[in-house]
């Protein structure tokens, strides 16, 4: 008969509640605890460049955050192509596409940040 189906044992009025089945079943002593992973250096890369570019953007100039972001940009794009797994973060679909799009995004704002009027 399924242990489940059975009715809760009988609590003693004065001590504590009796641990349920479930939690003992296949239990062998505590188990050291996991390391957790730490964020993936292509997350973390991918941050610190638009954290540099706002910097760059408020204390510099619009030009130099904008020519910042199309850097990072760039660099997202060729670590994607050079890599041989692909990075955790920056893998959205094929290679090809994700190269594209981050080459072709940096030059688009690379080519905006060099020839827009009034960025400063």
């Amino acid at each position: 008969m399924d242990p489940r189906a059975l009715p809760d044992p009988p609590r003693d009025p004065g001590g504590a509640e009796p641990a349920p089945a479930w939690h003992t079943v296949g239990a062998k002593g505590e188990e050291p605890a996991r390391p957790l992973p730490g964020p993936e250096r292509a997350i973390v890369t991918v941050l610190a460049g638009i954290v540099l570019a706002v910097v760059l953007g408020v204390l510099v100039g619009a030009r130099v955050g904008t020519g910042t972001i199309a850097l990072t940009l760039a660099v997202a794009g060729t670590w994607r192509a050079t890599s041989a797994t692909g990075p955790v973060g920056l893998v959205v679909r094929s290679r090809g596409f994700d190269v594209f799009l981050c080459w072709g995004g940096a030059v688009v704002i690379g080519v905006l940040a060099l020839t827009a009027p009034g960025l400063g």
